[in-house]
């Protein structure tokens, strides 16, 4: 019988907590000022913090978005590698979405308002879609390891690890652009549906 996992050292969780406080301020300055139009000065004020402590958990105000969205990524990979083995890899890398769902059906407004913040401003919009692309390495990586692959399947690894990350930035932007009206656990299952090899054809 395994023993129960050690807590994190309460100097940890206090970084942790202190970390997200601020992560909320900032991201609600965010989407009231605009990405750009807000300076880190401005976070630490509200927040109460100097610019060295924001700097110690943050490299820079695009992290305080994109690091949130990576802990998902995180969990997805986590959610994928958990699945059954007799399941189908589309339907494992289907249900690696779960964490996104998640968190954007836990406040939906808010999470349509942060894709669309991440949409008009460039540089964050550029870092988001870098921790996209190693999120993608990571999944490949995942896949590799839980079917047993080896070097030779690199290629193939590499396509299927795009065309899911591929699937869920066109479900999040079509769910989105719909201002959270449209459902987006089916727009992911529409999403992987187009992606299985027995998918219908759209075209002749």
């Amino acid at each position: 019988m395994s023993s129960p996992k050690a807590p994190e050292p309460l100097q940890q969780r206090m970084k942790d907590r202190m970390r997200s406080e601020v992560a909320e301020i900032a991201i609600g300055l965010f989407l009231d000022k605009g990405f750009d139009e807000t300076t880190a000065d401005e976070i630490c004020e509200v927040a109460g913090i100097s610019r060295r402590t924001f700097f110690r958990y943050f490299k820079g105000k695009e992290d305080v978005v994109v690091a949130r969205l990576s802990k998902l990524a995180e969990d997805g990979c986590h959610r994928f590698v958990t699945v059954p083995a007799s399941e189908d890899r589309w339907t494992a890398l289907r249900m690696s979405m779960t964490p996104f769902e998640d968190w954007a059906q836990a406040n939906p407004s808010r999470a349509v308002a942060l894709f669309r913040l991440i949409e008009n401003a460039p540089s964050l919009r550029a870092s988001y879609l870098d921790r996209v692309d190693r999120w993608r390495a990571s999944l490949a990586a995942v896949v590799s390891t839980k079917f047993d692959l080896d070097s030779r399947t690199d290629l193939e690894v590499a396509v299927i690890a795009a065309a899911s990350v591929g699937a869920y930035i066109a479900a999040t932007r079509a769910w989105a652009e719909s201002g959270g009206s449209d459902s987006l656990p089916a727009l992911f299952d529409r999403a992987f549906n187009a992606l299985r090899p027995d998918a219908p054809a759209l075209w002749g």
